[in-house]
């Protein structure tokens, strides 16, 4: 990426400069300027940027050297002076005037060039608007593409074809083209109108060939068979040579040779055959014939053998996964298709190549001139790992292994090359695992202490809230501090996403209720409105609905952030069916498919494949975080995330959850209220004095009688004692895990057998355990996840009174 300050000189940024606005719709100052800069300075073609008046603004690197100018010698010269008026040609300046008056853009201008680093060459030059606002803001943009070496080979394809003709035209052998499927002659050159007497080639090509042919030939054959006998066995192998009778159009015979050779003209397959008159040497000829016949079947024979050879070694090297080269001479000798299709490029390309124009150029001083490793770089001898630098510009990771043969009684290099790309991925993909697990267990071994303080800080700030007035200063300051602390908690979340815990507490609920959550949550205060289209009855989900809400309120954000001038998100969702087919990887089944659709400028196409790696983000206050947390989410629900996008129209995100096995919708959750605990006991069990403290304020705000004990065994003699006083306690709520005590699954277990209809709720701010997001099959009625409010116990506890 161009640095700003370089791309304010393309859009002349600077104060007398002020007035000028972006080239490019929709986009800022800043942003064009990096959004030009890139792409200009990314262009290997020369480019010139040339404001109304014809002066340079900028030129790329590419323009600078090959044209050996400085750049600081060519900003603000006319286009027409810059060395020493190389581009003070008369076509050039009319086709500038016509773009600059009316508005006409041009490509293909040929035009001869002196340059000074590398001569004369043949430049093919395209200009164009790139903005029209008004004249005093327009740009153009002129670019050179080198196109001496096409030159080149189109005079060497006319000469080839001048050649071809003048031997056709004045071969002394008879030389005539035959097409299927009735083998009618198409053409025929000036010997041939001669040996066959006739009066122009369209009086040739219209007889037929037997015609030129008396009925029987010297073997007694009928001509007509016999030479379609001739064909087939030249279209069989290629060739065939033999002798034959012909026939002028006079009626006079006369003895011949005829080659009849298959070749393909414009795909088509056609036969061409030479025929030579030899009556001045039939006698001859008739006594060497048995000599002749059997040297030609030897050769055939020999011919046929050598022809199934080639094709069984061909059929090896064509369809090996691997590519498969000989190099000599600093050029490849040859390529099989896999090899093209590594480098991108067709086998003549390849052809010629030098192996070091093959590689990224960074990694072109480890080879030799004989396309082997540099002493010392290859860690097993002559088995080398290089990247390849595409024709697409794609870079790929190549491992090569090479050794000496003799090629055409040449010294030469065989070698195979395998593309190890897609390992090289995994491998760095393995790391990247090992790096998040890593990530993992430092998330984990914080968020044990950091939600038990967090909810201490949490719990106290909404108790707090509720000794003040509503709407007042101090209550605001409140408000502000638990949602900066409920940020924290989510990071906290976020992170554990990453990590062997943080597993879904899954339930049946609405799709539809959660993705109106998130989008309320994300967009409110914002210039970016939502559009919903979610059919009822829409199958329920089994389902974390923070999680799900943080998925969908994550990828909103990513919506909202594209559209930096505002918008509509359109939100969606649809009952869908997934086979054992799908390229998702995910199991087959019914599933509810939601789709989230912007109408912003998209994603780049070589971002795509790190959308979703932790971390990965091109914004400068992004986390990289929110993708990447949405992704992890989904796949521990079971279910997949798929991205569409197209820049400048915006991308969707798709994302599949498994169905529930009914269609049983969310039932709301009851609403505790201030008084809701008056008359009812509650007993807390938690290591943390912290934590005791500040969940027996919440719970006495809502009219709890509140007791509290450190570990489990202190919990059941308090219990065993409350049930012996006839003063039950209405539920007790339970720290997961207890260092150096009973913790909240080996308490549940003897409470169960004290009292079968014990109302228990786990608790934990993080755990490996399944039991946070399988808490009933455990023996609890419900679970609560560190750090949590006033108002999430206040409904937890309405939830089970309800029960």
């Amino acid at each position: 990426m161009v640095n700003p300050e370089k791309a304010g000189e393309i859009l002349g940024e600077g104060p007398e400069d002020e007035c000028r606005s972006c080239p490019i719709e929709g986009m800022s100052t800043d942003e064009c300027i990096d959004f030009l800069s890139s792409i200009i300075s990314a262009i290997t073609e020369p480019i010139l940027v040339l404001d109304s008046s014809l002066n340079v603004v900028f030129s790329n690197t590419s323009f600078t050297e090959m044209f050996g100018i400085e750049a600081k010698k060519v900003k603000g010269e006319p286009v027409f002076s810059i060395g020493g008026g190389i581009l003070d040609l008369e076509g050039l300046r009319e086709l500038l005037d016509e773009l600059l008056s009316i508005h006409r853009d041009f490509d293909g201008y040929e035009a001869n060039l002196n340059l000074l680093n590398i001569g004369e060459r043949i430049m093919s030059l395209n200009a164009s608007d790139v903005h029209s606002t008004t004249d005093s803001s327009r740009l153009l943009l002129l670019s050179f593409i080198d196109i001496t070496e096409q030159k080149k080979a189109e005079k060497i394809q006319r000469e080839n074809e001048e050649k071809y003709r003048s031997l056709f035209e004045n071969s002394r052998d008879a030389i005539m083209t035959l097409e299927p499927p009735d083998w009618s002659f198409t053409a025929g050159n000036p010997a041939t109108i001669e040996m066959f007497g006739c009066r122009s080639e369209a009086d040739f090509t219209s007889h037929q060939p037997w015609k030129l042919s008396p009925e029987y030939q010297p073997d007694g054959q009928i001509s007509a068979i016999k030479a379609k006998e001739m064909i087939d066995r030249a279209m069989e192998n290629g060739s065939n040579f033999f002798e034959w009778t012909h026939r002028r159009v006079n009626g006079e015979d006369f003895p011949a040779t005829v080659l009849l050779s298959r070749i393909q003209i414009r795909g088509r397959q056609l036969l061409q055959a030479t025929v030579r008159d030899i009556t001045g040497r039939k006698q001859v000829e008739e006594e060497l014939a048995n000599h002749r016949f059997r040297l030609e079947e030897l050769v055939r024979d020999r011919t046929a053998e050598l022809e199934e050879s080639e094709r069984k070694y061909r059929t090896l090297v064509e369809q090996s996964h691997d590519g498969i080269y000989i190099y000599g001479g600093d050029r490849f000798l040859f390529v099989n298709d896999r090899m093209c299709d590594i480098a991108l490029r067709t086998r003549e390309e390849m052809l010629g190549m030098s192996f070091r124009q093959l590689l990224h150029p960074d990694d072109r001083e480890s080879v030799g001139p004989d396309g082997k490793p540099l002493e010392g770089l290859a860690e097993i001898p002559n088995v080398f790992q290089l990247r390849v630098l595409r024709s697409d510009s794609d870079i790929r990771s190549v491992e090569f292994s090479v050794r000496d043969i003799a090629y055409a009684g040449e010294e030469a290099v065989l070698g195979v090359a395998r593309d190890i790309t897609d390992i090289k991925k995994l491998e760095e993909e393995q790391r990247r695992i090992e790096k998040l697990e890593s990530l993992g267990l430092l998330a984990g071994g914080i968020a044990h202490d950091f939600n038990n303080f967090l909810t201490a800080i949490i719990g106290n700030i909404s108790l707090a809230r509720t000794m003040v007035e509503p709407g007042s200063d101090l209550y605001e300051i409140l408000t502000g501090s638990e949602h900066a602390a409920s940020k924290a908690s989510n990071l906290t979340r976020q992170l554990l996403t990453f990590s062997r815990g943080g597993n879904p507490v899954k339930k049946k609920v609405a799709v539809d209720r959660l993705l109106r959550e998130a989008a309320s949550f994300v967009l409110s205060g914002s210039n970016v409105t939502a559009e919903f289209d979610v059919p009822p009855g829409l199958p329920a989900v089994t389902a974390d609905s923070d999680q799900l809400v943080q998925v969908f309120s994550n990828i909103i954000i990513n919506a909202v952030q594209s559209m930096p001038g505002g918008g509509r998100v359109h939100i969606g969702a649809e009952a869908d069916t997934l086979d054992s087919g799908d390229p998702s990887g995910v199991a087959p089944g019914q599933y509810v498919k939601v789709f989230i659709r912007d109408d912003g400028y998209g994603i780049q196409q070589d971002h795509l494949d790190r959308i979703f790696d932790p971390f990965f983000t091109t914004r400068s206050n992004g986390s990289g975080l929110g993708l990447a947390t949405a992704y992890s989410m989904v796949r521990k629900h079971g279910g997949h995330i798929r991205v569409d996008t197209e820049l400048g129209r915006g991308t969707e995100f798709t994302v599949y959850l498994p169905a529930a096995d009914d269609d049983v919708e969310d039932i709301p959750v009851a609403q505790g209220g201030k008084n809701q605990g008056v008359g009812r006991r509650i007993l807390i069990m938690d290591d943390q004095k912290m934590i005791r403290d500040t969940a027996g304020a919440l719970l006495k705000e809502l009219g709890y009688e509140v007791d509290t004990a450190s570990e489990g065994s202190e919990t059941l003699d308090m219990y065993r004692k409350a049930m012996e006083d006839h003063r039950p306690y209405y539920a007790v709520i339970l720290d997961l895990t207890v260092p150096d005590g009973m913790g909240g699954t080996e308490t549940v277990r003897e409470l169960l057998q004290m009292d079968p209809g014990v109302r228990a709720i786990v608790s934990s701010g993080y755990s490996n355990a399944s039991i946070m997001s399988d808490y009933s099959s455990h023996g609890f009625s419900g679970v609560i996840t560190k750090p949590y409010s006033l108002n999430q116990i206040s409904d937890l506890l309405g939830s089970i009174l309800e029960e």
